[in-house]
């Protein structure tokens, strides 16, 4: 499993730990694609009936919200840490609705530690 692998397990934990997100997220269906661009592949963090997972985004996929920026910015996103989150948060182009942009950086915000 390799370092983006990893944060955004961690991330998805925080996420199941925290049940105030259920309200938060209650109704709210979202696939959230994250593209690096380094890489040619990317994941796919998943909302649904209050639960929080990711997968590997394959071809074909649709996607609610795109994130898109440096493997190592995204790693700092996922990080867990409220200023490093602030910092890289610039450094990452988010594309879709706003309100879904505005749902998923509060969401994120609330998993830091």
């Amino acid at each position: 499993m390799g370092k983006m692998e990893q944060l955004l397990t961690e991330a998805t934990e925080r996420m199941r730990r925290k049940r105030h997100l259920q309200l938060l997220t209650n109704g709210w269906e979202r696939r959230v694609g994250i593209v690096a661009n380094e890489r040619q592949t990317g994941w796919l963090l998943l909302f649904s009936d209050g639960e929080f997972r990711w997968t590997h985004w394959r071809d074909g996929q649709n996607a609610d919200l795109v994130l898109r920026g440096k493997e190592g910015e995204l790693e700092r996103l996922f990080a867990g840490n409220e200023l490093v989150y602030s910092a890289a948060r610039r450094n990452v182009q988010f594309c879709g609705l706003l309100r879904d942009q505005l749902k998923l950086d509060a969401i994120l915000r609330l998993v830091c530690r």
